[in-house]
C-alpha cells in the first residue's frame, strides 16, 4: 500500500498550457497502454473505438475525453453509411476501460489537487485503481468539484470542533510544552483524519527519502489546516512558537508547525 501511496506522489502534473499536440498524444497513449488498443491499429484507421472517437471529435483527452460522461462514452458507436450500414460495434469493455480511465483521472488529480499528465501514468496504479477503488455505480465527478461525501465531511468536522480558540490551553513558556501537547492532542487531533504531528512526512518506498503525505481529501484537510492555524496562532505565546508559527502564515501548514514545534520542544 506504501507503494501505491509513492506513486500517487510522484504522478507528474500538467504544465499551465498543455499544447494541443501534447493533449492528443496523452489521449494515444491512454487509449495504448489502458484501453489496451495498439498504435498500429489507431494507425490503419479501421479501428471501431478510433473511428468513432473521430466521428465525435474526440481528439484530446484534456480538451475532449475527460468532458464527456459515462453515458457519452458507453453510447459510443459508428454511424452506418452506404458504404458500410453495419459498422463494427465498438466492444463494451473498450469503452468500460475508457470510462475507468476518465474517472482515475479525476481521482487522482482530485488527490494531487492539480490534473495529472497522463503521458506516463503508471499502468500499476490504473490496475490498483480499477480492482480496489473504483465504483461503477458512481457518477464520476470532475476533480475541481466538491464531492457530495465531502461536504457531509467537512459539515461533520466544523460541528465537532470547539468552535472558541480561546478555550485551549495556552503555551506560555518553555517549561509547559508537555501538558500543552498532551491537552492540545487530546482536546484537537480526534476529529482529524490524520495527527500532524506524525503525518507531514511519509516514506518513499523506493528510495527511502521522505515525501509530503497527501490527504485523501483535500477540501476538508484545507477546512482542517485553517481552522488549526488559527488555534495556534493564538495559543503559541513563547518566542520560539511564536517563530515557528508566523513563518507559516502564507501556507498555513500546520503540519510543518506542529511538526517543527515538536522537534524543538
Amino acid at each position: 500500500m506504501a507503494d501505491i501511496a509513492g506513486l500517487v506522489v510522484r504522478l507528474a502534473i500538467c504544465p499551465d498550457v498543455v499544447t494541443p499536440a501534447g493533449d492528443g498524444q496523452m489521449l494515444e497513449i491512454a487509449i495504448r497502454d489502458l484501453v489496451g488498443i495498439p498504435d498500429a491499429d489507431r494507425v490503419t484507421g479501421n479501428n471501431p473505438l478510433w473511428v468513432a472517437f473521430g466521428e465525435m471529435g474526440i481528439r484530446s483527452f484534456l480538451g475532449d475525453l475527460i468532458t464527456l460522461t459515462e453515458q457519452d462514452i458507453t453510447n459510443l458507436q459508428i454511424r452506418p453509411t452506404r458504404a458500410e450500414p453495419h459498422p463494427d460495434p465498438i466492444p463494451i469493455m473498450w469503452k468500460r476501460r475508457t470510462v475507468i480511465i476518465v474517472a482515475a483521472h479525476h481521482h487522482f488529480s482530485r488527490l494531487r489537487g492539480a490534473s495529472i499528465d497522463m503521458h506516463l501514468f503508471p499502468v500499476r496504479l490504473h490496475d490498483h485503481f480499477c480492482i480496489s477503488l473504483y465504483r461503477h455505480d458512481e457518477t464520476i465527478v470532475p476533480w475541481q468539484a466538491e464531492l457530495p461525501s465531502q461536504a457531509n465531511t467537512n459539515a461533520s468536522f466544523l460541528k465537532s470542533i470547539k468552535p472558541n480558540s480561546k478555550e485551549y490551553k495556552i503555551l506560555q513558556d518553555d517549561k509547559s510544552w508537555l501538558p500543552f501537547r498532551e491537552a492540545l492532542e487530546t482536546m484537537v487531533m480526534p476529529p482529524f483524519e490524520v495527527n500532524p504531528s506524525t503525518n507531514e512526512f511519509m516514506i518513499d518506498p523506493l528510495s527511502g527519502e521522505k515525501i509530503p503525505y497527501e490527504p485523501d481529501d483535500q477540501g476538508l484537510d484545507k477546512i482542517q489546516q485553517t481552522w488549526f492555524f488559527k488555534v495556534l496562532v493564538n495559543v503559541c505565546q513563547t518566542p520560539v512558537a511564536k517563530k515557528i508559527v508566523n513563518q507559516k502564515r502564507d501556507t498555513m501548514d500546520t503540519r510543518k508547525v506542529w511538526h517543527e514545534l515538536c522537534e524543538h520542544y
